[in-house]
């Protein structure tokens, strides 16, 4: 910008930043770079995956949704579950999807089924079959976050029966042949997730 702007001075006065119309145009150069990036932070914040504090507070309160005492990486995750739920009819692949959008993750790494489906007797219950639990983390949810997140996208009164929080750690297939690779001791995760003693409920 500085040097367009010294280029288009006439060829009478001289087109340096040394001179004294540089030195100010330096000044007034100065300036309006510190606006463009204060303009591209407010434009890049209207975004939910990249606003922080008092602006994803103000994306929030557009859907009234609370933030409670979520940080900001929660509270992205409540906005985008309740926009998600908005557009949810409540049958199986609505939920599933609901959950990815929510989860920031892909609708294949999420299976639910009818505690019914699964051999129960409880026609308004789900069994979470499978959730990776590097998408828990990465969310920086607990287990019992989690569940009242799907409990608010299905429909009426069906509640989580149990939920299967998968890792990627697995056992040799050979009984006294120990394996070795992508997934063991040094790389894999167990399928366990601590759930601290004073769980926070979500303002959902």
């Amino acid at each position: 910008m500085l040097k367009e702007m010294l280029n288009k001075l006439t060829d009478a006065l001289a087109k340096s930043e040394t001179s004294t119309i540089g030195k100010i145009f330096i000044v007034f150069n100065q300036q309006y770079e510190d606006i463009k990036g204060t303009l591209k932070t407010m434009e890049e914040w209207i975004d939910v995956d990249k606003a922080q504090g008092k602006e994803l507070d103000e994306i929030g309160a557009d859907i009234n949704q609370r933030r409670g005492l979520a940080n900001d990486e929660v509270y992205r995750m409540m906005i985008r579950s309740k926009r998600a739920r908005a557009s949810s009819d409540g049958t199986y692949n609505a939920i599933i999807d609901t959950m990815a959008k929510t989860l920031n993750c892909k609708p294949t790494e999420l299976s639910f089924k009818s505690v019914i489906e699964n051999g129960g007797d409880e026609p308004l219950a789900l069994v979470v079959e499978n959730i990776p639990i590097k998408v828990i983390s990465d969310a920086q949810l607990t287990p019992s976050q989690l569940v009242q997140l799907i409990e608010q996208v299905a429909p009426g009164d069906v509640r989580v029966a149990s939920a299967n929080f998968t890792g990627t750690f697995r056992f040799s297939k050979v009984y006294d042949t120990p394996e070795y690779g992508e997934y063991g001791f040094d790389k894999g995760t167990l399928s366990l997730v601590l759930i601290p003693a004073q769980d926070t409920v979500l303002p959902i």
